[in-house]
């Protein structure tokens, strides 16, 4: 082999070898592209998954915290109306006519009379300082003056209406107003609820 063969052989072989490398070293660059692409896009997904779920965590939150202000307002509101309601109700049975506290004092007491729960015994009645001579004038006309012992006075807070008692105090009927109004706040209450704020409604 001539001095020129030898020399275009080696080169031959270097060119080859430098191909090879080339090659192999583009082939590993699209590798090493590839794979750090593939990583890109799976920390992005990670990243945008967890900012998702910091997102929705914090929607979450504001939504709860939202609900909570609304219902604290609502529970607000409900007891606003209730009171508005029961203050009118009051301011109504304080200003009754005299007729009208007469007969309302005429049936309670007689309800509570005819309970049963106290036999043929007197009782004591009692009622608020504005209806002491109306209570008088009603046994009067009922004929019960047997039947009542006494009549005593209770706190212009029970609102009107007779509280019936044993004599030994043992058994009593409370229809005062305070009280048959405390009775109704339930109902009045469910009945906000369905007609007002529409609430339990189907």
């Amino acid at each position: 082999m001539g001095l020129e063969e030898l020399r275009r052989s080696i080169l031959e072989k270097a060119e080859r070898k430098a191909r090879k490398i080339t090659e192999d070293a583009e082939e590993r660059a699209k590798r090493l592209v590839q794979e750090a692409k593939q990583e890109y896009y799976r920390r992005l997904g990670r990243e945008r998954e967890r900012a998702l779920r910091r997102l929705k965590e914090e929607e979450n939150r504001k939504y709860v915290s939202k609900i909570m202000e609304l219902n604290l307002e609502l529970v607000n509101l409900k007891n606003k109306v209730l009171n508005e309601v029961l203050a009118e109700v009051k301011q109504r049975l304080t200003t009754l006519s005299t007729e009208e506290r007469k007969e309302s004092l005429r049936k309670l007491l007689k309800e509570s009379i005819n309970t049963g729960m106290f036999g043929s015994e007197p009782v004591v009645v009692k009622v608020i300082e504005a209806d002491a001579d109306l209570i008088k004038d009603v046994i009067r006309e009922e004929n019960l003056e047997e039947r009542v012992d006494s009549i005593k006075v209770i706190g212009p807070e029970f609102l009107g209406g007779v509280i019936v008692e044993s004599k030994d105090g043992s058994i009593a009927v409370d229809n005062t107003f305070a009280t048959r109004l405390s009775k109704l706040i339930p109902r009045l209450v469910g009945k906000l609820n369905k007609e007002v704020f529409g609430l339990g409604k189907q």
